[in-house]
C-alpha cells in the first residue's frame, strides 16, 4: 500500500491528473470518484489530500492543464495579429479554433480525450465545476471580444460575446462529433481529411462572425 512519503514527488502529482483527465474525459466530473482516480493510479487519498486538497482542486487542476496553454497560444496569436493588422474574421477564427488543434494534436492515444475532456467543461451542468472552468476564460474573452467590434463594423460588445459563444459551442461540437457525419449522412458525406473539416468550419465560423444579423446591443 503507498504511503504518502512514497508519493510525494511530480511523478505521482503528473499521474493523478493523467488518471484524472482521462476518467473525466470518459464519464464526466460527477460520476468520477477520487476512489476510481487514485486506485488506477496505484495511489492513496491522501496523495490527493497532499497535492490538491480536494476533487474540486483536482478538477480545478485538470481544466488549467488543459485550458491555459491553448488561451495562453491564443493571447500570442492575436498580439500578432495586431501587430501584422491581419485583423479579419478569418484571422479570428484561426486564432481561437487552432491552438484547440494544435493541442489535440499534441496529446496521446487514439481516444479523442482533449475533445471529450473540452465538450465536458462547456457542458457542465454543476455550478462548481462550471465556476472551475470560467475562471480561465476572462482574459481570452475579453480580448477575443475587442478584436471582434475592432473588425467586424456595426457588432456590439453584446453581440460579440454571444458569436463567441456561437464559435465556441460549433467549435467543440463539431470536433468531436465529426467522426458521426457518414452514419448521419448515411454515407453520402465524405470528410477526406481533418485538414478539410477544419477549412470549412474557419468558413463557417468567419461568415457567421461578420453577419448582419439582429444586432444585440450593449
Amino acid at each position: 500500500m503507498p504511503t504518502i512519503a512514497n508519493e510525494a514527488s511530480t511523478d505521482t502529482r503528473d499521474r493523478l491528473l493523467d488518471v484524472a483527465e482521462r476518467l473525466f474525459a470518459e464519464h464526466g466530473f460527477d460520476a468520477v470518484s477520487l476512489r476510481a482516480i487514485t486506485t488506477d493510479a496505484g495511489a492513496n487519498l491522501a496523495a490527493v489530500n497532499y497535492y490538491f486538497g480536494s476533487k474540486e482542486a483536482l478538477i480545478e487542476a485538470v481544466v488549467a492543464r488543459l485550458v491555459e496553454p491553448v488561451n495562453r497560444k491564443r493571447i500570442e496569436i492575436l498580439d500578432s495579429i495586431r501587430q501584422e493588422e491581419l485583423r479579419d474574421a478569418r484571422s479570428i477564427v484561426i486564432a481561437f479554433i487552432d491552438p484547440v488543434l494544435e493541442a489535440a494534436a499534441r496529446g496521446v492515444g487514439g481516444d479523442n480525450r482533449f475533445f471529450k475532456l473540452m465538450s465536458r467543461c462547456m457542458a457542465a451542468r454543476d455550478e462548481r465545476v462550471s465556476r472551475l472552468v470560467m475562471r480561465q476564460f476572462p482574459e481570452v474573452v475579453a480580448r477575443f471580444v475587442e478584436i471582434i467590434c475592432e473588425c467586424c463594423p456595426g457588432v456590439s460588445s453584446n453581440t460579440a460575446h454571444l458569436r463567441l459563444l456561437f464559435m465556441a459551442g460549433a467549435m467543440a461540437h463539431s470536433l468531436f462529433h465529426h467522426d458521426k457525419l457518414a452514419i448521419l449522412s448515411q454515407g453520402r458525406c465524405d470528410l477526406p481529411s481533418f485538414d478539410v473539416l477544419r477549412e470549412e468550419m474557419v468558413v463557417f465560423l468567419a461568415a457567421g462572425l461578420t453577419s448582419r444579423g439582429m444586432e444585440v446591443r450593449k
